[in-house]
């Protein structure tokens, strides 16, 4: 009995391994949203208008940021006219229950970054982005099933076009990936 013991659990994990784990097989839902929006500065402007965005939701309007939280990245611009991005978290107190967005620059041209890093992240924090400069985003996203093959996270980059001082508005390129898992950040279904 003990010999046949070794011999099913290594049968079992051969067909884990090849039916199982083959994240080819799991097919995306959604495409990828690919759109533009303009946001307004944080500071500066009336409240109703909106300053975030919230790539989990599909949506190619920005939102306001308010108390429900309901946003993943807001925009501010400081005196100098240097661009600042706040995760959600960042914003919020520490008794606000949310979610987590970690951001990373990279300096590849938007349009040239296909995939999304899996790792080297800075989650709920702020940062100093320049205008023209890529920025990956990695939200936590609780409604992805906590039993997903291939994770919680949803992915997306953005770039800030340009920004006008005078006016304390923000013109950004994003690209979300609203797939749970899926780390693939060109345009249409994604395959990986």
């Amino acid at each position: 009995m003990h010999v046949r013991l070794p011999a099913l659990i290594v049968a079992v994990g051969a067909v884990v391994a090849l039916n199982g784990c083959d994240s080819t097989s799991i097919k995306a839902q959604f495409e990828n949203v690919d759109t533009t929006a303009t946001v307004f500065a944080l500071n500066g402007t009336p409240s109703t208008f909106p300053s975030a965005l919230a790539f989990r939701n599909g949506k190619s309007n920005p939102v306001r940021v308010d108390a429900s939280f309901l946003f993943d990245v807001a925009f501010d611009l400081d005196t100098a006219g240097s661009v600042r991005v706040y995760t959600m978290r960042a914003l919020a107190s520490q008794f606000v229950a949310g979610h987590s967005v970690g951001l990373k620059q990279d300096s590849t041209p938007f349009v040239n970054v296909r995939f999304a890093p899996t790792s080297g992240y800075k989650f709920d924090s702020s940062m100093v982005v320049p205008v023209g400069r890529t920025v990956l985003v990695d939200v936590i996203e609780q409604s992805c099933s906590q039993f997903s093959v291939l994770g919680q996270h949803i992915y997306a980059k953005f770039v800030i076009d340009s920004a006008k001082t005078s006016t304390r508005t923000l013109y950004v390129h994003f690209l979300a990936n609203l797939n749970c898992g899926f780390v693939s950040l060109g345009e249409g279904v994604p395959d990986k």
